[in-house]
This record gives C-alpha cells, sequence and structure tokens, in this order.
C-alpha cells in the first residue's frame, strides 16, 4: 500500500469518525486513539474518495462539490427535542 498524504482518510471506530488529511495524519490519530482507549477497539483507516490537491504553497485545494461533500459526512443530525417525537 503506497502511502498517500493528499487524500482523506477516515478513521471509523463504529461510533466515531474522524477525518485527516494524508495517511500519515490518520495513522497518528490512530495510534493515540489506541493508546489512550486500549480496550476499544481497533479502528479502521479509510481511504475517502474525494478529489483536492495541493498548491505550490501546501494550501489544499478543492471544488466546492468535494467540501460539500466533506461537510454532508461530518456533520451530525442535529437531535429531536422531546417535544417534537
Amino acid at each position: 500500500m503506497a502511502i498517500d498524504e493528499k487524500s482523506i482518510y477516515v478513521v471509523d471506530g463504529g461510533d466515531y469518525s474522524i477525518y485527516c488529511l494524508g495517511y500519515t495524519q490518520a495513522r497518528t490519530v490512530t495510534n493515540d486513539i489506541m493508546r489512550l482507549d486500549p480496550w476499544g477497539g481497533i479502528p479502521f483507516v479509510l481511504r475517502k474518495d474525494l478529489e483536492l490537491s495541493l498548491d505550490d504553497r501546501g494550501n489544499v485545494v478543492m471544488s466546492k462539490s468535494t467540501l460539500d461533500k466533506i461537510l454532508f459526512l461530518a456533520s451530525d443530525e442535529l437531535p429531536e427535542s422531546e417535544g417534537d417525537a
């Protein structure tokens, strides 16, 4: 497996998802989670198929549709109040 530092990865532990830029950051987050909660299981590190690139200054460049996908994936649904149910 090639180490890809220009892709978005998700660290998925079932009840949480953490989005990372680059494989190294995703593995660091995974190792930190496992060190802090050794009984919590091993989270999955999955590459997301989202198009992005880096400019000459190292800034992430992506289309608005890619940004919208990331925001949708990273957002949680708002909980319903007890009065709405």
